[in-house]
């Protein structure tokens, strides 16, 4: 089955349902059909042709969600471009992804100016003013009143979306995600987290991230839900919002988990339809999970999952045991284990290298063969986090293999300070990374950021430190005003100083 024959299913089975909120109204699973339809047809018109990527730079919307359907109908691989990215990282994405075609919102319009003349295969830009529908932009630029495509059949293997990593430890490249990753990894997503057609979501997360088309909207699209769409998250629009349309379930990162916590106690509204929380793209800590619960009276359900694994490979049970800084056991259909250097299975308990293998997988990086096969060995994707599982089949992520900090032939792994810090009531945030030592080779250093109007003095936080870390683990302090993030609220530790 392909992303079109998918949809069409689930049009047949929840028709008049509402699939999306947005600013602009409600939209039906008939009419996103509808409406994807003729804007299919509006891009083949301009020229899209079968296998095109489509570079696509717009806020989060029901305008984004329908242009990302409506490239896949056309034939199209969607290429989402951050919306933080200046001139420079827009024109490096489009020539990467060897774009042919630009749709950009009108806020954005100074910089399709600038890229012209720099991204030599992209042959036509559509800008979407904010008073006007896509469908309408196209429609004018093709001349004539859309129609209905007519339906085209795609192999499971056609690449659908193409997501940039964000570039953390290195250039961005283009992961290459089928229509088969989203059909199996949909239901797979609803099935995990216990969806039904009374869910309603929110889509806060931008959408150029895998995690946010992932779960809010295909697993919304899966199970006969709806999604609210939120151009950016803000605590305060996130508790009128779960009030407006009796949100069942959010979707975050850690960061918007924390900062919901600390603008609980100014909320108003009435949250009482909320029923779970899902913590992905990083570890969220265990103290800030226990007060979240204890506030919203709402379980959090902590998830693994990469863009290479179309956004899930591991999540605690809804039903059944979960278990607290773990990210749960393996979702259905897909495999994981810890395995050694060697490549040999560790041990419960052990830590190593966490790898799965499963119909989420990803076909690869865009044009980089030698990354590909590094990456994906004998049908296993190495995801580059250290990770153990214990005796349940539980799994608990450790930190980044790139992360991992040698002291004086110690291994320490930031999370677990950072677990301790988050302890500590004064503190809101907090990082670890490795800095040089003439001594020791290297040792960690913690930036915290305090939360708004506690203080804590160095030493405070070291005699902290001191009652729950082993020696060599004692982290040197710096404060800091503010960590800094990716536009999904992932902590940027590159971006710490080393010194």
């Amino acid at each position: 089955m392909d992303l079109v024959q998918f949809l069409k299913e689930r049009v047949r089975r929840y028709d008049s349902r509402v699939l999306i909120h947005g600013e602009e109204g409600s939209i039906t699973y008939r009419e996103f059909d509808a409406i994807t339809d003729r804007i299919a047809r509006g891009l083949e018109l301009l020229g899209t042709a079968p296998g095109d990527r489509v570079a696509l730079l717009h806020p989060n919307s029901a305008q984004t969600l329908l242009a990302f359907f409506a490239i896949i109908k056309a034939g199209g691989v969607v290429v989402p471009i951050n919306t933080m990215y200046t001139s420079r990282e827009v024109t490096y994405l489009l020539n990467n992804s060897e774009a042919m075609l630009l749709i950009i919102h009108e806020d954005f319009s100074s910089i399709a100016d600038q890229v012209k003349g720099d991204a030599p295969r992209l042959n036509r830009i559509v800008v979407r003013r904010r008073t006007e529908t896509l469908e309408a932009e196209i429609a004018a630029l093709a001349g004539t009143r859309l129609v209905p495509l007519n339906d085209k059949s795609f192999n499971s293997d056609d690449p659908a979306i193409m997501f940039y990593t964000s570039g953390t430890t290195g250039s961005p490249k283009g992961v290459v995600l089928t229509h088969g990753n989203f059909v199996f990894g949909g239901p797979n997503i609803a099935q995990s987290y216990g969806l039904g057609e009374n869910d309603i979501s929110i889509a806060a997360l931008p959408m150029v991230h895998v995690f946010s088309i992932a779960s809010p909207f295909f697993g919304s699209l899966s199970s006969g839900g709806a999604v609210v769409v939120v151009e950016r998250f803000k605590p305060e629009t996130i508790f009128d919002l779960v009030e407006k349309y009796g949100v069942t379930w959010f979707p975050g990162v850690p960061t918007m988990f924390i900062l919901l916590l600390n603008a609980f106690g100014e909320n108003t509204r009435d949250i009482s339809s909320l029923r779970m929380g899902l913590s992905g793209g990083a570890s969220l800590p265990v103290e800030i999970l226990r007060r979240w619960e204890e506030a919203f009276r709402a379980d959090v359900i902590e998830v693994y999952g990469l863009t290479e694994s179309t956004g899930l490979v591991t999540a605690n049970p809804v039903y059944g045991l979960r278990k607290p800084g773990s990210v749960g056991i393996t979702v259905s259909g897909v495999a994981a284990k810890v395995v050694s250097k060697d490549g040999s299975e560790c041990a419960p308990n052990e830590v190593g290298n966490l790898i799965f293998r499963g119909p989420n997988a990803a076909k690869g990086y865009f044009n980089l063969p030698d990354e590909t096969r590094e990456k994906i060995r004998d049908g296993w994707v190495y995801t580059g986090d250290h990770a153990y599982r214990d005796d349940d089949g539980y799994f608990f992520i450790v930190g980044r293999e790139k992360e991992l900090i040698i002291s004086g032939g110690y291994n320490i792994y930031p999370k677990e300070i950072e677990e301790v810090l988050h302890a500590h009531g004064a503190v809101g945030e907090a990082a670890v990374i490795g800095v040089a030592d003439p001594v020791k080779g290297e040792i960690p250093k913690a930036f915290v950021a305090l939360k708004p109007g506690m203080t804590a003095t160095e030493e405070e936080l070291a005699q902290h430190c001191k009652g729950n870390l082993a020696p060599y683990k004692l982290p040197k302090i710096a404060f800091i005003e503010e960590l800094p993030k990716n536009p999904t609220g992932k902590i940027m530790k590159k971006e710490l100083p080393r010194e």
